[in-house]
């Protein structure tokens, strides 16, 4: 994340003037060891934090967002993590190509709307509901049903909540996939919108060649013709 560089960036910057506020401290000043430790530690503080906050803040404003939402959607998707991991790990599981199938198709889509909101994290409220309510059910569900589906000697009933829960796996997968899209809605429009551009723009650019490709052929043809009389000259002189 984009964000984390103002960390690195707060620690390179302050750590030379720790060094040069240390020297002159030792140097210039006859104060105990344990006051100069005291003293370059406040000096560190004193020029990491605002250019921390400094490079940080730049970030925030391309992304159009707060210090406090960013804070928010950050926590949720530190909890988000564990659970695409959780998720990632049912391939043990599986035991047939119907279901694995399935689970490589809602691994995919979870892991694209975790990492497009984590490199785009304005992009979090349009899919809040992803990681408030969908996921943990996705993630819940696939976890029992992979349970279950592998214990021997089922019975009817059993069978037949395992295809229940089968069906409702297929519920949350065109959920996810109605994420995806509310995700990506954005981008799509603004694509439309370059295309339709590029489709008004496209007569212009057609005029401007096709002009310039009839003064061509014009300046071609008594060129042409010249050279022909030319050779019709050249011909007749020789049977004289």
């Amino acid at each position: 994340m984009k964000y984390n560089i103002s960390y690195y960036l707060g620690a390179i910057f302050a750590v030379p003037i720790t060094l040069i506020v240390g020297f002159i401290s030792t140097t210039y000043f006859a104060f105990d060891q344990w006051l100069d430790w005291l003293i370059m530690l406040g000096g560190y503080i004193g020029a990491y934090i605002p250019i921390q906050l400094t490079t940080s803040k730049q970030y925030l404003n391309e992304a159009g967002l707060s210090r406090r939402e960013f804070k928010y959607i950050r926590k949720h998707l530190n909890e988000a993590r564990p659970k695409i991991k959780t998720l990632m790990s049912q391939y043990t599981k599986v035991r047939s190509i119907k279901d694995f199938k399935s689970v490589i198709e809602i691994n995919r889509i979870a892991r694209i709307i975790y990492k497009t909101v984590q490199k785009q994290p304005n992009k979090f409220f349009k899919v809040d509901s992803f990681f408030f309510t969908h996921l943990d059910n996705t993630v819940n569900l696939v976890d029992h049903y992979m349970t279950l589906v592998r214990m021997p000697h089922k019975n009817q009933e059993e069978m037949a909540q395992l295809q229940a829960a089968r069906l409702t796996l297929e519920e949350l997968k065109r959920t996810l996939q109605a994420d995806l899209r509310a995700l990506n809605s954005e981008d799509f429009q603004a694509m439309s919108v370059e295309v339709d551009l590029a489709k008004i723009n496209q007569p212009k650019i057609q005029e401007k060649v096709t002009p310039q490709l009839e003064t061509e052929e014009l300046v071609k043809v008594p060129v042409i013709k010249k050279r022909q009389e030319e050779r019709i000259f050249d011909n007749e002189q020789r049977f004289n």
